[in-house]
């Protein structure tokens, strides 16, 4: 078969190819996309691969939009978005009252999705830059346990019973990993590993970041002591079981949801008496503080445990400068002579 006709051949087999209705369809949605905002928003949370931060960037921009409809405001293009939009929207929320870390949040979705418009040259230049976002307290307004109340935590839940076991696996590792709640939730079997030696957890944090953390002795104890007695109860967890569960003796049950890990926090503290706000984030903020504070830790070292992207939000929970004996105050001699 000469050249000629093999190319013919490949040509004509390339014509009658049966159309994929299914695809064809993908196409032609795809191709009339760009009518409304909503379009817009749909295709910049397609680039996240993270289904948690798809719906708090989803949640976030329907309330912006939202906000904007409420006016009289209804957009259609990216390029219809001003300034004043933006500054508007931020004033809203200041007036409202809300935390400027939770204002910022909520602005940071809006900042994003723009620049990902500026990016795909859906518009020339970003409306947004000129709008100041509100300053953030550098400081953790999250209460933290001190080191007693810890210890009375830990010993809390009764551990001959399944709920006291998982209750203080749970107990376990936010106070001595830092876990968020997300993050504790979402924990399988398969996270714990050796590697080099170490016994480690491989944790699913924020942003789709992975941090890889070494367990201590008495974390490695707990956990033992949690399968160990599982195994009494004649339930074998494995790779890809949830290792906190609501109830694990159903074979394969559904995790612990963070609305359970909030409540397992506050019962146990109105139990022992702690009269303050806390929550699962309080145990984080607990174990931070405690590095830097106690263990005197490097505050680079422990933002990588932490899994902080900058040490500046690590700075939010470092107590140190609340201690009033290692004020430099007291350095303050302008009659010392220097040596």
């Amino acid at each position: 078969m000469t050249s000629k006709k093999a190319l013919s051949l490949v040509l004509e087999k390339s014509l009658s190819t049966a159309v994929d209705p299914e695809l064809s369809r993908k196409f032609s949605e795809a191709r009339a996309r760009g009518i409304l905002i909503e379009d817009f928003i749909k295709d910049f949370l397609g680039n996240f691969l993270s289904e948690d931060t798809r719906r708090a960037y989803q949640g976030d921009l329907d309330a912006f939009f939202g906000f904007l409809r409420t006016g009289g405001e209804n957009l259609k293009h990216p390029k219809d978005l001003a300034s004043f939009h933006f500054q508007l929207y931020r004033d809203e929320l200041m007036g409202q009252g809300k935390a400027s870390a939770t204002i910022n949040r909520k602005l940071v979705a809006v900042r994003s999705f723009i620049k990902w418009a500026l990016s795909a040259k859906l518009i020339d230049s970003n409306p947004l830059d000129v709008v100041k976002l509100p300053k953030v307290q550098t400081e953790s307004p999250t209460q933290a346990f001190d080191d007693e109340e810890v210890v009375q935590m830990m010993n809390a839940p009764d551990i001959t019973t399944v709920k006291g076991s998982v209750h203080r696996l749970a107990l376990t590792l936010l106070f001595h990993v830092g876990l968020r709640r997300a993050e504790l939730t979402q924990l399988r079997c398969r996270d714990f590993y050796k590697e080099r030696g170490h016994i480690v957890l491989r944790i699913h944090g924020k942003g789709d970041k992975v941090r890889i953390v070494p367990l201590s002795p008495m974390v490695i104890s707990e956990l033992t002591r949690y399968h160990t007695f599982l195994h009494s109860m004649g339930v074998e967890l494995e790779g890809d079981d949830f290792v906190l569960q609501l109830d694990p003796l159903k074979r394969r049950g559904q995790p612990i949801d963070g609305s359970s890990v909030y409540r397992v926090i506050e019962k146990y503290a109105k139990e022992l008496g702690i009269n303050k706000k806390v929550s699962p984030h309080s145990c984080r903020a607990t174990v931070i503080s405690h590095l830097l504070d106690t263990q005197h830790t490097p505050i680079r070292d422990v933002a990588i445990f932490a899994g902080h992207a900058n040490v500046t939000t690590t700075e939010r929970y470092d107590k140190r400068r609340k201690n009033l004996n290692n004020s430099a105050a007291y350095e303050v001699d302008f009659l010392k002579k220097a040596d």
